[in-house]
This record gives structure tokens, sequence and C-alpha cells, in this order.
């Protein structure tokens, strides 16, 4: 496995129509997913066709990544799908037909019901590929189901492997050494990953480097994500359901009774 070089990816970029996907391992790391939609968005603002491709779903944690909602678990599979966004509850029954040598897929809307066909949305199977950028991956073993399934497209295209220990940071300097476009929404993601790698740069591998393209992604509109962690609060801050009373002791019944409070009138 070689380091990913700027330069032939640069010429990679200069193919007409060129089809990229971003691959990422099994259970990627938060810094691995701001890397992969950060480039992404700098290609397609760039003008370039691109896509990010990942064998698990992206849970919760991942959603606050512009761009996190389309990464597909489904790269090179060769399923064609078909839905129909927001009419479940109309459809009756699916089945099909082949009528001289025509083959027919036959939706049956429950009585009364209509399915709107404009709303009909088509996902197409075996995804192209002819550069492959490769996040986070050791070895082809850890996409999982993506290798499986794409096997062929993967080996057959060229491949750029980014293996670093904090990945934003590289990917920022790779789309710097591009000359690639940078939005606020690219920037953002690049550096959310750079501080979740970072530890909110506590980690011993921050650099001088690391400063630099923090300050860079900012001067591109980049905004800080501060997540909120339980565990910065003060002790007893965050009521619990299962809270002890203070040396087991349990309060007086007239306790719970509402309270009177009475003063003195003044005239």
């Amino acid at each position: 496995m070689a380091k990913l070089n700027a330069n032939q990816l640069a010429k990679a970029l200069e193919r007409p129509d060129l089809q990229l996907a971003i691959l990422l391992p099994q259970n990627p790391s938060f810094d691995m997913v701001a890397a992969a939609t950060g480039l992404r968005l700098s290609l397609e603002k760039a003008g370039r066709k691109a896509s990010v491709a990942s064998s698990d779903p992206m849970t919760v944690e991942f959603h606050r990544l512009v761009g996190a909602n389309s990464i597909s678990t489904d790269f090179g599979s060769r399923n064609l799908v078909i839905s129909f966004p927001g009419q479940t509850e109309a459809v009756d029954k699916v089945s099909y037909n082949v009528e001289a040598g025509e083959l027919q897929l036959v939706v049956t809307p429950k009585v009364g019901a209509i399915l709107d066909h404009t709303k009909l949305k088509f996902v197409p199977g075996s995804m192209a590929a002819d550069v492959v950028v490769l996040v986070g991956v050791r070895d082809v073993a850890d996409l999982g189901k993506i290798y499986t399934d794409a096997k062929d497209i993967i080996d057959t295209s060229d491949q750029f492997w980014l293996d670093e220990q904090i990945f934003s940071q590289t990917t920022a300097q790779l789309i710097q050494q591009l000359h690639l476009p940078l939005d606020a929404d690219a920037a953002s993601n690049l550096l959310a990953g750079l501080q979740q790698a970072t530890n909110h740069y506590q980690s011993p591998e921050v650099s001088a480097d690391t400063f630099e393209v923090t300050a860079w992604l900012m001067r591109q509109g980049a905004s800080r994500q501060e997540v909120a962690d339980s565990a910065q609060y003060p002790a007893g801050s965050i009521p619990t359901a299962t809270a002890t009373p203070v040396d087991d002791q349990i309060p007086e019944p007239d306790w719970y009774e509402p309270k009177i409070y009475r003063g003195t009138s003044v005239s």
C-alpha cells in the first residue's frame, strides 16, 4: 500500500467525465467520515462526480457532518432498486409479468389509494468508478461487503490510499495541493474531524501544521462544532431518575404537602 500521491491524483482528475469513489472501511471513525465528506464536497464544487460509500450505515454521531446522509452502503451492488418515497401505506402488493420478452413490474395500490408515478426513485446498480480513494483502509478486506460486491470495480480502478494519523488534516492539505475549491460546509466537516481526532488539540500528534490547517479552514468559513459531553458538567448538575437522598434520609410525609407561607402585613 502506497501513500496517496497528490500529483498522480491531480493528473487523474484531468480526465473528462471522471467517476470517483471515496471508500471507507467498516466501522469508520468520525475523522475518516469527516475527511471523506469534506473531500467529496470539494470535488463536487470543482465539478467532478464523486460518491462516498461504507459497508456500515452512518450512525447518529455522523449526521452533524454535511453530506453524511448521502453515504451509500450499496456501492457496487448489481441490484436495481425502485422506491416509492412516502407511498408505502398506499401499496397493496408488488408482482411482475413477462410479456413478449419484456419485464413488467406491477405495483397494485390499496383500494381507494392512488400512486404518484412522478415520485418514483431509481437507484441503479453496478456503480462505476475510474478512481477510488480509500480513506483509512489498510487492506481491501477492511471494506467488508463493499469489496465483496464491487471487487471487479475496485481492482480495475486507479487506487489512492489515504492512511494518516489525522485524516481530516491530511485531506485539507491535499485539497490545498490540488487547488480544489472549499466552501464553508466542507471546511466545517474537516475542522470537526480534525478536532475530534486530536481530542481538541491535546493529542501528541498535533503539530504546527495542525494549527496552520485549522487557521486555513476557519478562513474558508469553517465553524467550530462543540459537542456537549456529560462528563464536562459538575457532579450533580444533571438530574437522574435514580438519585439517592443524601445520607439515605427519607423526607417527612409533610414535606410533600403544599406549603403555605404567612407574613405580617404592613399598614
